[in-house]
């Protein structure tokens, strides 16, 4: 049929070239330089025009055909050298999970020699060097890499890995910057510079690198990151040039509290600094509003100690009072408010409210310690023995805190958790006690004047 078609369309042309050449019998002349021309027919001159087109596209179509043998030539060996690396690979694998580790390095080599321009064996291999702590054979794996390949932002990772785990810190920080030379926009190695930075207190550079993270990254945490070393920054300045800077100082704590109003290290660091100053109602305000906020009992803990220093406890008692008027079933509040008791050596009160607290289920080792110190007062040795032993092996907080983020148990709270580098984190251990704010509650601390009585 192919063959019929051929015939049938020479047929047609030839057809037209007759009737062509019956119409035009005079020649033309075709000019092609130096007065030289050639004459035929315009028939002639139409088929030969047509004869050279056909062959200007065969051998255009020969050397595209060619062209697309070669690509599948190379691509069909580079499936198979793939293939061949794939099996190879997952055999050395395979000897490594097998517990034959020597095996599996002596095959992970041999890949190395014979695919040195693939770079996963050679991660593959340092990273089994740096699980056996051979640091320097897997460094000498990753400088053969980075000959044979090039500076590749996955070789240097890697050996961002190896000088942590040889916390050579130095050296870790340069070659995370070779990183970003290469890829300013590489985000692990921002936030492993930037965690680097927090790790040395460099709260300066860390900043810089956390803003560059904020362009990529807009979550919660790393909002979270942001507020916590500028807080930094501001704490540094605090400490080291507070005379020539308080009204900065000042500012600055205001703005981070309005981008974060449940951020608690700003809140205390305003205190303190408020105190410095000596302007002392300003501090138990921010106290006050910290609590509203937050309701974290650290506001209360420095509400106590911040009236009992001036000699007016009475503000303090008034302030546990009123708000377990209003929420008496706050459990962490009536211990607190016992704790105070003691302290204050109102002895038959801090009792009363402990009882209160075990007759409503309550049982801790800091509520046995506090029952047994208040009998201790009272002289009832054989009761505040008793107790003792309900509260041993005695803890050195009343009442310990914990990590929300990392579950680090802390003797008391900070600003910061030095496990898991974040901020904001500290709380109270017990779940039972974590205070949630009523409506009412909320409502009495944002009175301007919840915190003025006695002033």
């Amino acid at each position: 049929m192919r063959y019929k078609i051929f015939f049938f369309l020479f047929f047609v042309f030839l057809l037209f070239y007759l009737y062509i050449s019956n119409l035009n019998s005079e020649n033309v002349k075709l000019y092609y330089g130096g007065g030289r021309f050639f004459e035929m027919s315009v028939a002639d001159f139409v088929v030969v025009a047509f004869v050279l087109g056909v062959i200007f596209s065969i051998i255009v179509s020969f050397f595209h055909d060619m062209k697309n043998a070669v690509i599948s030539w190379r691509t069909g060996r580079k499936e198979k050298k793939t293939e061949e690396f794939r099996e190879a690979l997952e055999k050395a694998k395979s000897y490594d999970l097998k517990g034959d580790r020597e095996k599996a390095i002596e095959s992970l080599d041999r890949i190395i020699r014979r695919f040195p321009d693939i770079e996963e064996p050679s991660i593959v291999l340092a990273d089994m060097y740096t699980s056996m702590e051979e640091y320097g054979k897997a460094l000498e794996t990753l400088n053969d890499a980075e000959e044979n390949l090039g500076k590749r932002e996955t070789v240097l990772l890697k050996k961002v890995k190896v000088f942590r785990a040889m916390k050579d810190f130095q050296k870790t920080e340069a070659v995370l910057k070779d990183v970003l030379n290469l890829n300013e926009s590489n985000l692990e190695a921002l936030a492993m510079l930037r965690d680097f930075y927090i790790w040395k207190k460099d709260w300066n550079e860390a900043y810089e690198l956390e803003k560059r993270i904020g362009k990529f990254i807009k979550t919660e945490e790393e909002n979270r990151r942001f507020v916590g070393i500028r807080y930094e920054r501001v704490y540094e300045l605090y400490h080291k040039k507070f005379e020539a800077n308080e009204d900065k100082v000042i500012d600055e704590l205001k703005d981070i509290i309005g981008d974060d109003k449940r951020f608690i290290p700003a809140y205390i660091l305003l205190a303190e600094v408020y105190k410095r100053k000596d302007k002392l109602n300003e501090a138990g305000r921010v106290y006050g509003r910290g609590y509203s906020k937050t309701g974290h009992i650290i506001f209360l803990l420095r509400m106590e100690d911040l009236y009992i220093d001036r000699g007016n406890p009475e503000v303090i008692l008034k302030i546990y009072t009123r708000i377990l008027d209003i929420s008496p079933k706050n459990h962490l509040t009536s211990f607190l408010y016992a704790r105070l008791c003691l302290r204050l050596e109102m002895i038959d009160e801090a009792i009363d409210t402990l009882d209160a607290l075990i007759a409503e289920g309550e049982d801790f080792k800091g509520l046995h310690r506090a029952m047994a110190e208040a009998y201790i007062h009272r002289g009832e040795m054989e009761n505040a023995v008793e107790e003792f032993r309900s509260a041993f092996p005695i803890e050195q907080a009343y009442i310990p805190f914990i990590c929300t983020k990392c579950q680090a148990i802390k003797e008391e709270w900070a600003d910061f958790c030095e496990s898991c580098y974040s901020w904001n984190t500290i709380n109270v251990k017990k779940e039972e006690f974590m205070h949630t704010d009523s409506e009412e509650l909320r409502t009495l601390y944002e009175r301007e004047d919840w915190t003025r009585a006695g002033y």
